[in-house]
Protein backbone atom coordinates (compact mmCIF):
# COMPACT_ATOMS: atom_id res chain seq x y z
CA UNK A 1 0.00 0.00 0.00
CA UNK A 2 1.29 3.35 -0.85
CA UNK A 3 1.78 6.23 1.77
CA UNK A 4 -1.30 8.19 2.86
CA UNK A 5 -1.02 11.52 0.59
CA UNK A 6 -0.70 15.07 2.40
CA UNK A 7 -3.88 15.69 1.96
CA UNK A 8 -5.85 12.79 3.73
CA UNK A 9 -3.46 13.10 6.42
CA UNK A 10 -4.76 16.53 7.07
CA UNK A 11 -8.44 16.04 6.62
CA UNK A 12 -8.08 13.22 9.05
CA UNK A 13 -6.22 15.36 11.50
CA UNK A 14 -9.49 17.81 10.91
CA UNK A 15 -12.05 15.49 11.69
CA UNK A 16 -10.01 14.25 14.49
CA UNK A 17 -9.48 17.99 16.29
CA UNK A 18 -13.08 19.25 15.98
CA UNK A 19 -14.73 18.56 19.38
CA UNK A 20 -17.52 16.12 19.95
CA UNK A 21 -21.07 16.95 20.30
CA UNK A 22 -22.09 16.38 23.65
CA UNK A 23 -25.08 13.52 23.87
CA UNK A 24 -25.57 13.79 27.80
CA UNK A 25 -27.24 16.28 29.94
CA UNK A 26 -24.47 16.39 32.43
CA UNK A 27 -22.29 18.38 29.78
CA UNK A 28 -24.29 21.35 30.81
CA UNK A 29 -22.82 23.22 34.07
CA UNK A 30 -26.32 24.66 34.54
CA UNK A 31 -27.45 21.27 34.79
CA UNK A 32 -25.01 19.47 36.79
CA UNK A 33 -25.39 22.16 39.43
CA UNK A 34 -29.11 22.16 39.27
CA UNK A 35 -29.07 18.31 40.11
CA UNK A 36 -26.49 18.13 42.76
CA UNK A 37 -28.72 20.75 44.75
CA UNK A 38 -31.72 18.90 43.49
CA UNK A 39 -30.56 15.33 44.65
CA UNK A 40 -30.68 16.45 48.00
CA UNK A 41 -34.88 17.76 48.22
CA UNK A 42 -35.36 14.25 46.18
CA UNK A 43 -34.40 12.31 48.65
CA UNK A 44 -36.35 14.60 50.93
CA UNK A 45 -39.81 14.02 48.96
CA UNK A 46 -40.00 10.39 49.35
CA UNK A 47 -38.76 10.68 53.19
CA UNK A 48 -42.52 12.83 53.76
CA UNK A 49 -44.19 10.59 51.39
CA UNK A 50 -43.91 7.60 53.16
CA UNK A 51 -44.11 9.35 56.42
CA UNK A 52 -47.40 10.93 55.16
CA UNK A 53 -48.75 7.84 54.34
CA UNK A 54 -47.42 5.97 57.28
CA UNK A 55 -49.04 8.76 59.78
CA UNK A 56 -52.33 8.67 57.83
CA UNK A 57 -52.65 4.94 58.19
CA UNK A 58 -51.57 4.81 62.06
CA UNK A 59 -54.03 7.93 62.92
CA UNK A 60 -57.22 6.31 61.04
CA UNK A 61 -56.13 2.49 60.27
CA UNK A 62 -58.24 3.30 57.02
CA UNK A 63 -57.11 2.48 53.66
CA UNK A 64 -59.78 4.55 52.26
CA UNK A 65 -58.47 7.54 54.41
CA UNK A 66 -54.82 6.58 53.33
CA UNK A 67 -56.19 7.34 50.20
CA UNK A 68 -57.53 10.66 50.71
CA UNK A 69 -54.75 11.58 52.14
CA UNK A 70 -52.91 10.85 49.36
CA UNK A 71 -55.42 12.40 47.02
CA UNK A 72 -55.22 15.51 48.70
CA UNK A 73 -51.79 16.00 47.43
CA UNK A 74 -52.62 15.56 44.05
CA UNK A 75 -56.10 17.42 43.78
CA UNK A 76 -55.12 20.77 43.15
CA UNK A 77 -52.87 19.59 40.64
CA UNK A 78 -56.16 18.24 38.09
CA UNK A 79 -58.16 22.20 39.09
CA UNK A 80 -54.90 24.40 39.01
CA UNK A 81 -52.25 23.70 37.07
CA UNK A 82 -53.73 24.60 33.56
CA UNK A 83 -54.50 28.22 35.11
CA UNK A 84 -50.42 27.81 36.60
CA UNK A 85 -49.34 26.88 33.49
CA UNK A 86 -50.23 30.48 31.64
CA UNK A 87 -48.41 32.13 34.62
CA UNK A 88 -45.73 29.92 33.95
CA UNK A 89 -44.87 31.14 30.78
CA UNK A 90 -45.00 34.66 31.90
CA UNK A 91 -42.22 34.38 34.57
CA UNK A 92 -38.71 33.45 34.78
CA UNK A 93 -38.70 29.77 36.13
CA UNK A 94 -35.77 30.19 38.20
CA UNK A 95 -37.27 32.74 40.25
CA UNK A 96 -40.33 30.75 40.66
CA UNK A 97 -38.50 27.41 41.62
CA UNK A 98 -37.19 29.12 43.98
CA UNK A 99 -40.13 30.42 45.69
CA UNK A 100 -42.11 27.41 45.37
CA UNK A 101 -39.03 25.34 47.39
CA UNK A 102 -39.28 28.06 50.35
CA UNK A 103 -42.74 27.46 50.63
CA UNK A 104 -42.65 23.60 50.42
CA UNK A 105 -39.79 23.95 53.30
CA UNK A 106 -42.19 26.17 55.33
CA UNK A 107 -45.05 23.29 54.67
CA UNK A 108 -42.66 20.50 55.92
CA UNK A 109 -41.36 22.03 58.69
CA UNK A 110 -44.99 22.78 59.86
CA UNK A 111 -45.68 19.40 59.60
CA UNK A 112 -42.64 18.21 61.73
CA UNK A 113 -43.59 21.23 64.57
CA UNK A 114 -46.81 19.96 65.27
CA UNK A 115 -45.80 15.88 64.98
CA UNK A 116 -43.20 16.55 67.32
CA UNK A 117 -45.39 18.46 70.14
CA UNK A 118 -48.14 15.80 69.61
CA UNK A 119 -51.10 17.74 68.48
CA UNK A 120 -51.09 16.20 64.57
CA UNK A 121 -54.71 14.68 63.59
CA UNK A 122 -55.76 13.30 60.62
CA UNK A 123 -57.51 16.70 60.01
CA UNK A 124 -54.48 18.45 59.68
CA UNK A 125 -52.49 16.17 58.10
CA UNK A 126 -54.76 16.34 55.27
CA UNK A 127 -54.55 19.96 55.58
CA UNK A 128 -51.12 20.16 55.39
CA UNK A 129 -50.74 17.77 52.95
CA UNK A 130 -53.33 19.90 50.87
CA UNK A 131 -51.28 22.73 51.13
CA UNK A 132 -48.45 20.70 50.01
CA UNK A 133 -50.29 20.05 47.01
CA UNK A 134 -51.06 23.55 45.83
CA UNK A 135 -47.46 24.29 46.01
CA UNK A 136 -46.70 21.56 43.80
CA UNK A 137 -49.06 22.17 41.22
CA UNK A 138 -47.29 25.32 40.64
CA UNK A 139 -43.78 24.23 40.99
CA UNK A 140 -43.96 21.30 38.77
CA UNK A 141 -44.78 22.97 35.25
CA UNK A 142 -41.98 25.38 36.83
CA UNK A 143 -39.35 23.13 37.04
CA UNK A 144 -40.19 21.60 33.76
CA UNK A 145 -40.25 24.73 32.14
CA UNK A 146 -36.46 25.73 33.21
CA UNK A 147 -35.18 22.68 31.27
CA UNK A 148 -34.37 24.96 28.34
CA UNK A 149 -32.33 27.30 30.59
CA UNK A 150 -30.22 24.07 31.85
CA UNK A 151 -29.47 21.90 28.21
CA UNK A 152 -29.84 22.85 24.94
CA UNK A 153 -32.77 21.55 23.16
CA UNK A 154 -31.13 18.59 21.30
CA UNK A 155 -30.23 17.29 25.62
CA UNK A 156 -34.03 17.59 26.37
CA UNK A 157 -34.70 13.84 26.34
CA UNK A 158 -31.07 13.47 28.07
CA UNK A 159 -32.02 15.62 30.34
CA UNK A 160 -35.51 14.01 31.67
CA UNK A 161 -33.66 10.64 31.76
CA UNK A 162 -31.01 11.36 33.87
CA UNK A 163 -33.43 13.43 36.37
CA UNK A 164 -35.17 10.83 36.63
CA UNK A 165 -32.02 8.21 37.68
CA UNK A 166 -31.69 10.30 40.31
CA UNK A 167 -35.12 10.67 41.07
CA UNK A 168 -35.59 7.23 41.71
CA UNK A 169 -32.53 6.27 43.18
CA UNK A 170 -33.71 8.86 45.69
CA UNK A 171 -36.96 6.71 45.36
CA UNK A 172 -34.69 3.71 46.80
CA UNK A 173 -32.57 5.36 49.12
CA UNK A 174 -36.15 8.12 50.32
CA UNK A 175 -37.96 5.13 51.86
CA UNK A 176 -35.08 3.42 53.39
CA UNK A 177 -34.00 6.18 55.17
CA UNK A 178 -36.99 7.45 56.06
CA UNK A 179 -37.69 3.96 57.57
CA UNK A 180 -34.62 4.25 59.77
CA UNK A 181 -35.83 7.89 61.12
CA UNK A 182 -39.23 6.77 62.33
CA UNK A 183 -37.86 3.82 63.62
CA UNK A 184 -35.01 5.81 65.72
CA UNK A 185 -36.57 9.18 66.04
CA UNK A 186 -40.33 9.54 64.92
CA UNK A 187 -42.04 10.99 62.36
CA UNK A 188 -41.85 14.63 63.17
CA UNK A 189 -37.73 14.60 62.80
CA UNK A 190 -38.37 12.70 58.93
CA UNK A 191 -41.12 16.04 58.36
CA UNK A 192 -37.91 18.33 59.75
CA UNK A 193 -35.10 16.71 57.78
CA UNK A 194 -37.23 17.18 54.85
CA UNK A 195 -37.69 20.79 55.04
CA UNK A 196 -33.98 20.84 55.62
CA UNK A 197 -33.35 19.36 52.31
CA UNK A 198 -34.47 22.19 50.37
CA UNK A 199 -31.77 24.27 51.27
CA UNK A 200 -29.32 23.44 48.52
CA UNK A 201 -31.83 23.00 45.72
CA UNK A 202 -32.57 26.87 46.62
CA UNK A 203 -28.69 27.40 46.48
CA UNK A 204 -28.22 25.71 42.89
CA UNK A 205 -31.17 27.60 41.89
CA UNK A 206 -29.52 30.67 43.06
CA UNK A 207 -26.00 29.78 40.97
CA UNK A 208 -27.14 29.16 37.73
CA UNK A 209 -25.92 31.21 34.98
CA UNK A 210 -28.86 32.10 33.22
CA UNK A 211 -28.60 33.97 29.40
CA UNK A 212 -30.81 36.60 29.42
CA UNK A 213 -32.21 36.41 26.20
CA UNK A 214 -34.06 33.01 28.17
CA UNK A 215 -35.97 35.99 29.87
CA UNK A 216 -40.33 35.26 29.44
CA UNK A 217 -41.74 37.91 26.32
CA UNK A 218 -44.12 40.23 27.32
CA UNK A 219 -47.20 38.83 26.72
CA UNK A 220 -50.17 41.08 25.67
CA UNK A 221 -52.78 38.24 24.94
CA UNK A 222 -55.60 38.17 27.46
CA UNK A 223 -54.90 35.16 30.25
CA UNK A 224 -57.96 32.91 29.38
CA UNK A 225 -56.92 33.62 25.71
CA UNK A 226 -53.72 31.92 26.29
CA UNK A 227 -54.90 29.14 28.24
CA UNK A 228 -57.13 28.62 25.39
CA UNK A 229 -54.12 28.06 22.94
CA UNK A 230 -51.99 25.82 25.35
CA UNK A 231 -55.42 23.78 25.00
CA UNK A 232 -55.65 23.97 21.64
CA UNK A 233 -52.23 23.40 20.78
CA UNK A 234 -51.85 19.97 22.96
CA UNK A 235 -55.56 18.73 21.28
CA UNK A 236 -53.92 19.64 17.73
CA UNK A 237 -50.67 18.27 18.08
CA UNK A 238 -50.51 14.35 17.46
CA UNK A 239 -47.72 13.19 19.06
CA UNK A 240 -48.23 15.42 22.35
CA UNK A 241 -51.97 13.86 22.35
CA UNK A 242 -50.67 10.72 22.06
CA UNK A 243 -48.56 11.09 25.06
CA UNK A 244 -50.34 13.06 27.34
CA UNK A 245 -52.95 9.80 26.82
CA UNK A 246 -50.80 7.59 27.81
CA UNK A 247 -49.32 9.40 30.67
CA UNK A 248 -52.89 9.65 31.65
CA UNK A 249 -53.52 5.67 31.88
CA UNK A 250 -49.54 4.85 33.65
CA UNK A 251 -50.62 7.69 36.55
CA UNK A 252 -54.06 6.55 37.00
CA UNK A 253 -53.75 2.71 37.59
CA UNK A 254 -50.17 2.73 38.17
CA UNK A 255 -49.40 5.74 40.29
CA UNK A 256 -52.59 5.33 41.68
CA UNK A 257 -51.75 2.11 43.28
CA UNK A 258 -48.56 3.04 44.52
CA UNK A 259 -49.92 5.17 46.62
CA UNK A 260 -51.99 3.05 48.12
CA UNK A 261 -48.71 1.10 49.11
CA UNK A 262 -49.44 1.66 53.01
CA UNK A 263 -52.67 -0.20 52.90
CA UNK A 264 -51.18 -2.78 50.75
CA UNK A 265 -48.42 -3.41 53.67
CA UNK A 266 -50.87 -3.44 56.20
CA UNK A 267 -53.72 -5.55 55.42
CA UNK A 268 -52.35 -7.80 52.47
CA UNK A 269 -48.68 -8.42 53.50
CA UNK A 270 -49.18 -7.91 57.43
CA UNK A 271 -46.04 -5.44 58.06
CA UNK A 272 -45.20 -1.99 59.40
CA UNK A 273 -43.41 0.92 58.25
CA UNK A 274 -40.33 -1.83 57.29
CA UNK A 275 -42.48 -3.44 54.98
CA UNK A 276 -43.54 -0.13 53.39
CA UNK A 277 -40.22 1.08 53.25
CA UNK A 278 -39.36 -2.47 51.15
CA UNK A 279 -41.73 -2.15 49.12
CA UNK A 280 -41.05 1.50 47.92
CA UNK A 281 -37.48 0.71 47.71
CA UNK A 282 -38.38 -2.21 45.24
CA UNK A 283 -40.15 0.27 43.23
CA UNK A 284 -37.48 2.67 43.40
CA UNK A 285 -35.40 -0.07 41.72
CA UNK A 286 -37.45 -0.87 38.92
CA UNK A 287 -37.99 3.09 38.42
CA UNK A 288 -34.22 3.04 38.15
CA UNK A 289 -34.10 0.48 35.78
CA UNK A 290 -36.57 2.56 33.35
CA UNK A 291 -34.11 5.96 33.56
CA UNK A 292 -31.01 3.89 32.90
CA UNK A 293 -32.70 2.29 29.71
CA UNK A 294 -34.25 5.33 28.93
CA UNK A 295 -31.06 7.38 28.86
CA UNK A 296 -29.32 5.53 26.09
CA UNK A 297 -29.39 7.84 22.84
CA UNK A 298 -30.60 4.91 21.06
CA UNK A 299 -33.98 4.57 22.74
CA UNK A 300 -34.68 8.04 22.52
CA UNK A 301 -36.01 7.67 19.31
CA UNK A 302 -38.41 5.26 19.70
CA UNK A 303 -40.41 6.93 22.54
CA UNK A 304 -44.12 6.14 21.23
CA UNK A 305 -42.82 2.36 21.29
CA UNK A 306 -41.63 2.56 24.87
CA UNK A 307 -44.75 4.58 26.09
CA UNK A 308 -47.03 1.52 24.98
CA UNK A 309 -44.94 -1.32 25.94
CA UNK A 310 -44.71 0.87 29.45
CA UNK A 311 -48.71 1.05 29.53
CA UNK A 312 -49.19 -2.56 28.98
CA UNK A 313 -46.22 -3.39 31.81
CA UNK A 314 -47.96 -1.06 34.27
CA UNK A 315 -51.46 -3.67 33.77
CA UNK A 316 -49.27 -6.71 34.38
CA UNK A 317 -47.57 -5.60 37.30
CA UNK A 318 -50.99 -5.02 38.81
CA UNK A 319 -52.31 -8.17 38.18
CA UNK A 320 -49.57 -9.83 39.68
CA UNK A 321 -49.57 -7.52 43.07
CA UNK A 322 -53.68 -8.50 42.93
CA UNK A 323 -52.06 -12.22 42.81
CA UNK A 324 -49.48 -11.93 45.44
CA UNK A 325 -50.12 -13.70 48.67
CA UNK A 326 -46.24 -13.12 50.09
CA UNK A 327 -44.04 -10.30 50.15
CA UNK A 328 -41.65 -11.86 47.60
CA UNK A 329 -43.85 -12.16 44.84
CA UNK A 330 -45.48 -8.35 46.25
CA UNK A 331 -41.96 -7.11 46.09
CA UNK A 332 -41.62 -8.07 42.22
CA UNK A 333 -44.99 -6.81 41.43
CA UNK A 334 -43.83 -3.47 42.58
CA UNK A 335 -40.67 -3.73 40.78
CA UNK A 336 -42.58 -4.35 37.88
CA UNK A 337 -44.69 -1.19 38.29
CA UNK A 338 -41.99 1.29 39.45
CA UNK A 339 -40.40 0.17 35.93
CA UNK A 340 -43.08 0.06 33.51
CA UNK A 341 -44.50 3.42 35.15
CA UNK A 342 -41.33 4.94 34.58
CA UNK A 343 -41.43 4.39 31.19
CA UNK A 344 -44.55 5.73 30.42
CA UNK A 345 -43.06 8.99 32.72
CA UNK A 346 -40.09 9.52 31.46
CA UNK A 347 -41.29 8.50 27.59
CA UNK A 348 -44.10 10.74 27.62
CA UNK A 349 -42.46 13.90 29.30
CA UNK A 350 -39.02 13.23 26.86
CA UNK A 351 -41.86 13.27 23.70
CA UNK A 352 -43.60 15.98 25.11
CA UNK A 353 -40.69 18.23 26.11
CA UNK A 354 -39.38 17.55 22.21
CA UNK A 355 -42.23 18.16 20.64
CA UNK A 356 -43.50 21.34 22.13
CA UNK A 357 -42.82 25.03 21.20
CA UNK A 358 -41.31 27.07 23.93
CA UNK A 359 -43.22 29.93 24.02
CA UNK A 360 -46.12 27.36 25.13
CA UNK A 361 -43.82 25.20 26.81
CA UNK A 362 -45.31 26.04 30.45
CA UNK A 363 -48.98 25.55 29.07
CA UNK A 364 -48.38 22.17 27.65
CA UNK A 365 -45.91 21.04 30.48
CA UNK A 366 -48.95 21.79 33.00
CA UNK A 367 -51.39 19.25 31.21
CA UNK A 368 -48.71 16.69 31.49
CA UNK A 369 -48.35 17.43 34.53
CA UNK A 370 -52.38 17.58 35.73
CA UNK A 371 -52.02 13.62 34.26
CA UNK A 372 -49.26 12.76 35.44
CA UNK A 373 -49.41 13.83 38.60
CA UNK A 374 -52.94 14.54 39.25
CA UNK A 375 -54.16 11.19 37.84
CA UNK A 376 -52.53 9.29 40.78
CA UNK A 377 -54.90 11.65 43.26
CA UNK A 378 -57.66 10.15 41.05
CA UNK A 379 -56.43 6.64 41.04
CA UNK A 380 -55.59 6.38 44.94
CA UNK A 381 -58.82 7.57 46.16
CA UNK A 382 -61.29 5.23 43.72
CA UNK A 383 -58.47 2.60 44.62
CA UNK A 384 -59.35 3.60 48.39
CA UNK A 385 -62.68 3.31 48.31
CA UNK A 386 -62.92 -0.07 46.20
CA UNK A 387 -60.36 -1.70 48.67
CA UNK A 388 -62.42 -0.39 51.20
CA UNK A 389 -65.16 -2.23 50.22
CA UNK A 390 -63.78 -5.64 48.20
CA UNK A 391 -60.51 -5.69 49.27
CA UNK A 392 -56.72 -5.21 47.61
CA UNK A 393 -57.25 -8.33 45.53
CA UNK A 394 -60.07 -7.58 43.87
CA UNK A 395 -59.04 -3.71 43.36
CA UNK A 396 -56.06 -4.45 41.90
CA UNK A 397 -57.65 -6.94 38.70
CA UNK A 398 -59.85 -4.48 38.68
CA UNK A 399 -57.65 -1.52 37.90
CA UNK A 400 -55.16 -4.22 35.83
CA UNK A 401 -58.42 -4.51 33.56
CA UNK A 402 -59.17 -1.09 33.01
CA UNK A 403 -55.56 -0.87 32.26
CA UNK A 404 -55.04 -2.82 29.43
CA UNK A 405 -58.35 -1.87 27.78
CA UNK A 406 -57.25 1.31 26.23
CA UNK A 407 -53.96 0.00 25.97
CA UNK A 408 -55.02 -2.67 23.90
CA UNK A 409 -56.71 -0.55 21.74
CA UNK A 410 -53.71 1.66 21.23
CA UNK A 411 -52.03 -1.53 20.10
CA UNK A 412 -53.76 -2.47 17.68
CA UNK A 413 -54.45 0.69 16.35
CA UNK A 414 -50.84 1.32 16.04
CA UNK A 415 -50.34 -1.83 14.78
CA UNK A 416 -52.51 -1.23 11.61
CA UNK A 417 -50.90 1.77 11.50
CA UNK A 418 -53.68 4.11 12.38
CA UNK A 419 -54.26 7.32 14.38
CA UNK A 420 -54.66 6.46 17.78
CA UNK A 421 -55.72 9.80 18.86
CA UNK A 422 -52.20 11.19 18.72
CA UNK A 423 -49.89 9.20 15.99
CA UNK A 424 -47.89 11.11 13.31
Amino acid sequence: MGRPSDESVAAVAEVSSRPREATSALSSRNYRIYLIGTVFSMVGIWIQRLAIGWQAWQLSESAFVVGVVAAVQFLPILVLTPFFGVLVDRIRARSGSVIMNALMAVVAAVLGIVTLSGGISIEILAGLALIHGLIVSFHTPTRLALIPDLVPARLFPSAVATSSIAFNLSRFAGPTLAGAVIALWGLGWAYIINALTYLPVILSLALLKIDHASKPARIKAPYLEQLREGLRYTRDHPTIRLAIMIAAIGAFFGRGVLELMPAYAGMVFGGGSTSLAILMSAAGIGAIIASFFMSSTRNQGRLKEVLFFGGIGVGLAVMLLGLSKNMVVGVAAVALLGLSGTLVGVGSQSLVQVSVEDRLRGRVMSLWTLVAMGGPAVGSLAGGAIMREFGAALTSFIFAVLCFGPMALIGVRLRAGKPVAGQD
